[in-house]
């Protein structure tokens, strides 16, 4: 079991993405200053997502899953003890050098024994959710419409694993 977490946010990560040469016209737009054509991977396109999530767990491969957990560009480092992480968290920060990734200092946690990730708390005793979604789900209004109780499943279903009967 982990006891040590640190946690990393990729700064402008998509845009380090080179968009294939010969493909950028795909990505064209006009305006009334001109047209304009994305030499890199722009928020918004459908399978932005796919294609940096793939080049991250490319990129990371040999440690995901035995140390490192990645979700587009949030990193989780999990280690036994505080000396493992320690070599854990500098491999992961030199390999992400090494591919021009860099991470956005103020939004990353180092050596925490607890961490907030993806709407989840982390620690040793295991994941629960996040403290604050379970009182936005208790304090959620009761639904008064169709529409308004498939908002409200959409939102809870999220966290069915917690929710004993779901």
């Amino acid at each position: 079991g982990a006891r040590v977490f640190s946690k990393l946010d990729l700064c402008n990560a998509y845009h380090l993405v080179r968009i294939r040469e010969g493909d950028e016209w795909k990505t064209a737009f006009n305006t009334p200053s001109g047209h304009y054509e994305y030499l890199v991977l722009p928020f918004g396109l459908t399978n932005a997502p796919a294609v940096f999530q793939n080049l991250v767990n490319d990129m990371l491969g040999d440690m995901l899953n035995r140390f490192v957990f990645v979700y587009l560009d949030d990193i989780l480092i999990f280690s036994p003890s505080l000396q493992e992480h320690s070599r854990h968290v500098r491999q992961v920060l030199q390999r992400l050098l090494e591919n021009q990734l860099f991470v956005k200092a103020e939004k990353c946690e180092f050596h925490a024994d607890t961490v907030s990730f993806l709407g989840f708390v982390i620690s040793p005793r295991g994941i629960e959710p996040d403290h604050a979604k379970v009182k936005a789900i208790t304090e959620w209004p009761v639904p008064d419409s169709r529409k308004a109780l498939q908002r409200f499943l959409g939102f809870a279903n999220f966290y069915r694993r917690f929710i004993r009967g779901f």
